[in-house]
């Protein structure tokens, strides 16, 4: 593809044409050439033929004939054996999927998300189905849409090529392959795999890119900036739902407030798809706020310099027993990969080291330094804070380092149930924007019915800078704001005039004068988050607005005054901003300040600018605005602001459910809630009265709560284990999509991915 696109069109005509006939000749010729073009990038899409290497393989693998029709399970064994092969369908057309509804099925490599066995029309799904995360960041950099690829079975028999993009199995196939199709399974798509010819001897390639992975999360643990290097920022851009902008500023922030950062990866993967590779692992990360696991998948593709960078991520949240192993001092890392050279068949790794919590202070030993990697892999490492190999050590005592005793505290306090509390600990390390795979953001996700490009509504309405949800704290004109939505103009804002120090020759920043300004800038900002239209009409100058010479042209006054009003009329607003900045311009002051609102009607961020003129009574008034979206790393405030009320929420919600209290469980979600399946809160409610008539829930245990910013809401992840009065208990991750209403977060959506049962205690 790529080919194709670098080759210049006009150089492929003959002769020059002129002449009205002739460009229209010319046209319909330009047409025809661009269909052929167009054509000749779709087959180099199309007709993958997958190649699997015997580096870095999964212990479980699946992968799709096309061609053939054939859906085939693999084991990993020493070597990768074939364990299951069966007949299946899949798209009515031939190719790799471009666009929605175009009745192909995708082809590249992909992920089970979670099982859907509730709410599916049996003959068109045979009741089971197992979502996959199309579109991968891959896919949504080449401009793919579409979504609802899943592997499901058929009630009454499966026909060749009949699905809308999906992978098919027949009902006793998908009742034997099912139950090992866990969350996290690597699911291959292809035109062709040849089963006779895997694996493959690795060319190199899926070593150095488990090795750059691993340098990568080096970096990441030496809170250093050569991880940037590691991405390519124009792509990741596309690819992702926040900027590499956003990224890396929020990355930076904590990079600076952070005391240690550890990151563990156990079993990392290497798999190749149609022009990039997926590495993932398991993955433990633990700070001085903050400790998670689940799964880290990182998708590289070459540059023009020939090097590997990251161009996507994905991350899963789930229980890996990895925090358990870490308290117990039993988690080892996984041993560092070595560069061998051409001749060599294979190396033995280094010895495993055992890592512990530590000050970020402590120096790091020889030892701890990474294998050789790319020149920013290598300065990350000299620079990794990694203690010396050590014996499994016990918990902290007494006498142990205040470091290790703050880490012991955090892991403690995310493996407890969630309460309701004000934690002054900075916000959590990982601040994402965007959905999980196969989480749909906006109430408007319907994993129910038809998954091959079921019909979406469009979302909400939001200003172009909107990446987050409703925030219900009030304005502060500081980084950190209060926790509770603001309800009325604070006195200050009521003073239309705010006196400046007297007036002379030269404007200059006096501190009387940044003391008049702040105060000006604070009773804007406390009269928009009040949306009173009436109070923040009195900070403009109604005769000089936008008739200052060398000021930006905006609208009018009154265009602007009735755009404030247009968003004041919404039931609730919300406002954080940092400290302004300053400077003098002229007669003028201009004040500069990072700003976050959220309505219901979305989020937006970006940098509020006010130019200021003093008047003849000695008080400033605004003379010119503006607003610049872009990213300003907020977000991670607003979501250390809002972790309170929505951890209260909640603990509301766990405590009805495991009370059986109807009516206090449906309160915690909304009208158009969907769990599972079931759409709507009426139908939950019947599904619940059915089923505590006969079980009622006796435990109900939340624990690691990890929050995610998103257009519409919030996404809540934890570790969640239940049991009920027939005896019945099962353990997972529990996902939940939240909204706000003004003034409590309700359950927008619910997901629930189980772990195997082998993984259960």
């Amino acid at each position: 593809m790529t080919c194709l696109r670098s080759l210049p069109v006009r150089n492929w005509w003959p002769l020059r044409v002129e002449g009205a006939g002739c460009r229209l000749w010319g046209a319909v010729l330009t047409l025809l050439l661009c269909g052929v073009v167009a054509s000749a990038r779709q087959a180099l899409a199309d007709n993958w033929q997958a190649t699997l290497y015997n580096e870095g393989l999964p212990t479980h693998l699946v992968a799709v004939d096309k061609a053939r029709q054939t859906f085939l399970f693999f084991e990993k064994k020493s070597p990768l054996k074939l364990k299951y092969s069966f007949p299946c369908t899949t798209g009515q057309l031939p190719g790799d999927k471009q666009a929605l509804n175009d009745l192909r099925t995708p082809e590249g490599v992909y992920f089970v998300e979670y099982k859907i066995a509730s709410g599916l029309d049996f003959r068109e799904y045979g009741g089971i189905a197992y979502t996959l995360n199309y579109p991968n960041p891959v896919d949504r950099l080449r401009g793919k849409t579409g979504h609802g690829i899943w592997i499901h079975s058929k009630g009454f028999g499966i026909e060749p090529l009949s699905t809308r993009g999906c992978v098919a199995i027949g009902l006793d196939e998908i009742g034997e392959v099912g139950p090992q199709l866990t969350p996290g399974t690597a699911v291959v798509l292809a035109e062709k795999l040849d089963e006779r010819s895997v694996p493959r001897p690795d060319d190199g390639t899926a070593r150095e890119l488990r090795r750059l992975m691993q340098a990568w999360s080096n970096a990441w643990a030496a809170r250093s900036r050569k991880l940037f290097e590691f991405y390519d920022p124009e792509a990741y851009s596309r690819a992702m739902p926040e900027s590499f902008a956003a990224f890396r500023q929020n990355k930076e922030r904590l990079f600076k407030i952070l005391s240690f950062i550890k990151i563990y990866n156990r079993k990392i993967h290497a798999l190749q798809g149609p022009g990039y590779w997926v590495t993932w692992s398991e993955q433990f990360y633990t700070a001085s706020n903050l400790s998670t696991e689940g799964i880290r998948r990182l998708y590289w593709q070459r540059g023009k310099d020939n090097r590997f960078r990251i161009v996507g991520m994905e991350w899963t949240p789930r229980d890996l027993g990895m925090r358990a192993d870490f308290q117990k001092g039993r988690l080892v890392a996984e041993a560092p990969l070595q560069v061998v050279s051409d001749a060599a068949s294979s190396e033995a790794p280094r010895p495993p080291r055992l890592d512990m919590p530590e000050s970020a202070a402590e120096p790091a030993s020889a030892e701890a330094a990474p294998a050789a990697a790319p020149d920013a892999a290598r300065e990350t490492a000299a620079a990794e804070k990694a203690p010396a190999p050590a014996a499994a050590k016990p918990a902290p005592s007494a006498k142990a380092a205040p470091a290790e005793k703050a880490a012991a505290r955090t892991l403690l306090a995310v493996s407890e149930p969630l309460v309701p509390r004000r934690q002054a600990s900075p916000p959590p390390a990982e601040v994402n924007w965007g959905a999980r795979p196969g989480m749909v953001s906006g109430s408007a996700a319907r994993p129910a019915l038809p998954p091959e490009e079921s019909p979406r509504p469009a979302p909400a309405k939001s200003t172009p800078a909107a990446a987050a949800s409703p925030a219900p704290v009030a304005s502060t004109a500081t980084a950190q704001p209060a926790p509770a939505p603001a309800t009325a103009a604070p006195e200050t804002a009521a003073a239309p005039v705010v006196p400046a120090a007297p007036a002379a020759q030269v404007l200059e920043l006096t501190p009387a004068t940044r003391q008049a300004l702040a105060a000006a800038v604070e009773g804007w900002n406390a009269a928009f988050a009040a949306r009173s239209a009436q109070q923040i009409a009195a900070f403009y100058d109604q005769v000089r607005y936008n008739r200052e010479p060398g000021v930006p042209r905006g609208h009018s006054l009154r265009t602007t005054l009735r755009e404030l009003e247009r968003r004041f009329a919404a039931p609730w607003l919300t406002v954080i901003n940092r400290k302004p900045e300053m400077e003098i311009k002229g007669n003028l002051v201009v004040t500069a300040w990072a700003q976050m609102t959220a309505a219901p009607e979305g989020f937006a961020e970006g940098l509020r600018t006010l130019w200021w003129r003093r008047g003849e009574d000695g008080g400033f008034r605004i003379v010119a605005a503006r607003f610049q979206p872009g990213p300003t790393g907020l977000a991670a405030d607003y979501l250390d602001a809002v972790s309170g009320q929505v951890s209260a929420d909640l603990e509301a919600w766990r405590k009805a459910w495991e009370a059986g209290s109807l009516d206090a469980y449906l309160e915690c979600y909304t009208a158009d809630a969907l769990q599972q399946g079931r759409r709507g809160a009426a139908n939950i409610r019947r599904q619940k009265e059915q089923l505590w008539a006969r079980v009622k829930p006796t435990l109900v245990r939340i624990s690691g709560l990890r929050l995610v910013v998103e257009r519409t809401g919030l996404r809540a992840d934890m570790t969640q284990i239940y049991a009920d009065s027939s005896g019945h208990s099962d353990r997972g991750t529990k996902t939940l999509q939240l909204r706000y209403d003004g003034k409590r977060w309700r359950i927008a959506r619910e997901d629930w991915a189980a772990l195997p049962p082998a993984s259960q205690p």
